[in-house]
């Protein structure tokens, strides 16, 4: 009896394992792909901060920080926000360099103004670079991007023409005119 008794209790176990094994595999890999797209979107916001860090103008630089929020935002859990550690030093530093971008008026001058900008930027660059499993310095993402002079000419020579244009067109400036030469008349009765 007890053989018997044993028997069925092992046959109840293959039978669940036989059944609940494929569901927790489905499960299993249904949590690696969630993992792994949510890396990836955080990768794309890093690579993209990265592509752009001498370029902050730029519209994919200012998108990559608007998607700071959601994609280090954390987890639900039953209604509760739970965020790791370096998810909230990331969004931390995301929203003390946006309070900054906004603050540009209590600076003394311009150039303090981008100092401060550039360790801000640096600091959150350097929060999702370990978020996401990279070991960089901060030195190296302060230093570590190459832009021509070329190009800042190009945007500031495009800026000075858009300002310009602007100013003429809202009434607050003139365009400057000289004349250079009069046309020569000719005289009709003289056919």
């Amino acid at each position: 009896m007890f053989d018997s008794l044993n028997m069925e209790t092992r046959d109840w176990v293959t039978t669940a394992a036989v059944l609940v094994g494929p569901i927790l595999a489905v499960q299993a890999q249904k949590l690696v792909e969630i993992l792994r797209e949510k890396r990836n979107l955080r990768l794309q916001i890093f690579k993209a901060l990265m592509s752009t860090r001498a370029e902050r103008l730029s519209r994919n630089h200012v998108q990559a920080l608007n998607m700071i929020d959601i994609e280090f935002y954390g987890r639900r859990i039953f209604g509760i926000r739970i965020q790791s550690p370096r998810e909230k030093s990331v969004t931390n530093s995301w929203k003390n360099y946006n309070q900054y971008l906004n603050e540009k008026d209590n600076y003394e001058s311009l150039d303090l103004w981008l100092k401060k900008g550039d360790e801000q930027f640096t600091k959150l660059l350097y929060e999702m670079s370990q978020a996401i499993g990279y070991d960089y310095d901060e030195v190296q993402l302060r230093q570590d991007c190459y832009r021509p002079e070329a190009h800042f000419t190009i945007e500031n020579t495009q800026l000075e023409v858009l300002s310009g244009l602007a100013e003429v067109l809202n009434g607050n400036r003139s365009l400057p005119m000289s004349v250079t030469h009069f046309p020569v008349m000719q005289n009709p009765s003289a056919d």
